[in-house]
């Protein structure tokens, strides 16, 4: 549960014009809240006075505020970023299921002899097929080298089954070794203020530094900083648990390419998702290797069954947390897709903080109910987790209770998104999702719906989460929710940088609505700001799309009952709701606001019928040749980065303790 800072001021709220029209009309991203000044300590505020995002004529037109900071672009999320879909890599080695005994050991043997491989012109050494049938795994499997694929023949009921046994664990590693080294020296930062979105900085000296080189844009959290933030006093919990004030740190480390220098002037490839201030820190640029990263690596078209790690001794106090499909460290462009991740506690699994440039997608994660103790206090794990940088996480499904459907840890540098996913909670413990502690930045979630929830902890929440866990504090900033529909939502504005919300649809929670809200209860165009972004950079070509539907889940979600329980999302916005029908209402937490809606948001039960949310294509039936992943929506489908995502112009819509 999210706890308010002690002696947090409450902000006043100023009035606000929304003007959103259908198709392919301008969204006018009017101001909705009073915002603390991004220079200022937080007792200071100043109207949010910015047009924050049009969308007009097919395009997105972004306003900033008076220090520059604008809506991050996240189009650089996932493989390559987005450049390139992903990959097939030929089959190198095919396995066949063996009549008993533990396939560890083989398969391991076949992933070590691809590695031995050489490399071909695109990176790839080959694959690993593991044909259709059920393989039982008491080891992890390690993916070690560059080039390597582990491959099944689809996570359907015809596809290929991994059944784990042994102690919890990763049931597969994707990992390099180490982390980035650094190999210069450091360049300063002298601009009194780099803002959000920004991709040109400069420095005491470019001395050493080249076009194509990789570096580090480090932004150390420093005491003036936390003291701004207010993170220098963390209240005790109501039990008297202490908590542990902000201390001084490394901070967020951006990992960039240079691609030009002017002078002392450095240009980057990917804009920065936090402001370099050099009121509050000693921003700096240096130089890195990674030699111990791997690359074009990764795991697709496999359903797993996690269930005998629940009976592993211990498995109560610690077990679940470890107990997941997938890790991924020190790799770069990677992926895993076609993924039915049943009753691992922590479901599909981890991007972490050594990572970058993962792409996720297609994929549950399942039965977690059944894989989490059900009762207080046992904290909660995530399906789905982010420590890494540049990474996407689309088209997936989480259903259980006790658990955080998506999140981000602490100090994680963007950008990251999740789009496209869908949660349902099925038990009778809360299901939440969002940044969970300690200043991740940078983050979108993107067309996300929530079904079933209990309650106002039940939600997406970009918030002071305050004395939670050990003081996991402000969890996120600069972080985007767009067309969210949830049973409850919180969006709140740290000192010295915003977050937004746009065209959510679900319930306020009461006290936690101080940021920047557009369209609220009415979605907005595009449908995915992630999937606009990408198509106006120029994305990946456009990869054949399959004809199959998509896999269903081993653990099928609770049924939608006839009457939606509260705070579930509904066929339509309605008054009621705080949502625009064809007439003015009230915008929670905003003032008045004028919108026509352009789309209605899905009900539960549409999504159970239409099969939009489920998990990707079924490899065994597209072939291996036919990887993407569709999702498919009236109004034709747009393929990017080797996912399909839709962009309907008119289309009716649903929308850990640390």
């Amino acid at each position: 549960m999210s706890h308010p800072r002690a002696g947090r001021r409450s902000a006043l709220r100023a009035a606000v014009a929304v003007s959103a029209l259908a198709g392919l009309g301008a969204v006018w991203a009017a101001p909705t809240a009073l915002a603390a000044d991004p220079q200022s300590n937080p007792g200071k505020t100043a109207p949010d006075a910015t047009d924050w995002l049009k969308f007009a004529n097919g395009r997105l037109v972004y306003g900033q505020d008076a220090q520059g900071n604008r809506i991050p672009d996240f189009s650089y999320a996932g493989y390559r970023n987005g450049a390139q879909p992903l990959p097939t890599a030929k089959v190198a080695v095919t396995l066949d299921p063996a009549a008993n005994g533990d396939d560890s050991d083989r398969v391991q043997q076949a992933l070590d002899k691809v590695a031995a491989l050489p490399q071909g012109s695109d990176g790839l050494r080959g694959a690993v097929l593991l044909t259709a049938g059920t393989y039982r795994l008491g080891k992890p499997l390690r993916i070690k080298a560059s080039g390597v694929v582990l491959r099944g023949a689809g996570s359907g009921a015809n596809g290929t089954r991994l059944v784990a046994s042994g102690e919890p664990r990763p049931l597969v590693e994707i990992a390099g070794e180490g982390g980035p080294q650094k190999s210069g020296a450091e360049h300063a930062v002298t601009d009194a203020y780099v803002p959000v979105g920004a991709t040109t900085l400069t420095l005491d000296s470019a001395a050493g530094l080249k076009v194509g080189q990789n570096v580090v844009v480090q932004r150390p959290q420093e005491d003036a900083w936390i003291k701004a933030i207010g993170m220098d006093h963390i209240p005790d919990r109501d039990s008297g648990t202490a908590s542990k004030p902000w201390t001084p740190n490394d901070g967020l480390q951006f990992q960039r390419t240079v691609t030009a220098i002017d002078g002392n002037k450095v240009t980057l490839d990917i804009p920065l998702t936090n402001a370099l201030e050099k009121e509050y820190t000693h921003a700096k640029v240096w130089a890195y290797d990674f030699p111990g990263r791997i690359s074009q690596v990764g795991v697709e078209g496999f359903s797993a069954d996690g269930s005998a790690f629940t009976s592993a001794a211990g498995y109560e106090e610690h077990g679940y947390f470890a107990s997941r499909f997938v890790d991924f460290a020190a790799v770069q462009d990677a992926w895993a897709r076609d993924i039915a991740a049943d009753r691992f506690g922590a479901g599909v699994g981890s991007i972490g903080g050594t990572a970058s440039r993962v792409t996720v997608t297609g994929t549950s994660a399942t039965g977690m109910e059944k894989a989490i103790p059900q009762r207080a206090p046992f904290a909660q794990p995530g399906a789905y987790s982010i420590d890494g940088q540049q990474s996407l996480v689309v088209n997936c499904k989480v259903s259980g209770s006790n658990v955080h459907a998506w999140l981000t840890g602490p100090r994680v540098p963007g950008p990251n998104v999740f789009s496209h996913c869908t949660s349902d909670n099925v038990g009778g413990f809360r299901l939440d999702a969002g940044p969970h502690q300690r200043w991740a930045t940078g983050t979108l979630y993107d067309d996300i719906t929530m079904l079933h929830s209990r309650g106002p902890n039940d939600d997406l929440a970009l918030t002071n989460r305050s004395n939670a866990g050990s003081g996991q504090g402000w969890a996120g900033a600069n972080q985007v929710m767009w067309n969210a529909n949830v049973g409850y939502y919180g969006v709140e504005n740290p000192p010295t940088a915003h977050n937004w919300a746009f065209g959510t649809v679900g319930k306020p929670v009461e006290g936690k609505q101080s940021g920047v809200q557009v369209s609220t209860g009415t979605p907005v165009q595009p449908e995915s700001l992630y999937a606009q972004q990408l198509a106006e950079r120029g994305g990946a070509a456009p990869a054949p799309r399959p004809t199959t539907t998509p896999t269903t889940p081993t653990t099928a979600p609770a049924t939608t009952p006839a009457t939606t329980p509260a705070g579930s999302p509904t066929a339509k916005p309605t008054a009621s709701a705080s949502a625009p029908t064809t007439a003015p209402t009230t915008a929670p937490g905003t003032g008045s606001a004028t919108a026509t809606p352009s789309a209605t948001h899905r009900s539960a039960a549409a999504v159970a019928a239409t099969g939009t949310e489920p998990p990707g294509t079924s490899l065994a039936s597209t072939g291996a040749g036919d990887l993407s992943t569709a999702l498919t929506v009236a109004g034709g489908t747009m393929v990017v980065g080797g996912l399909a995502l839709g962009l309907a112009r008119e289309r009716r819509r649903g929308r850990h303790a640390g």
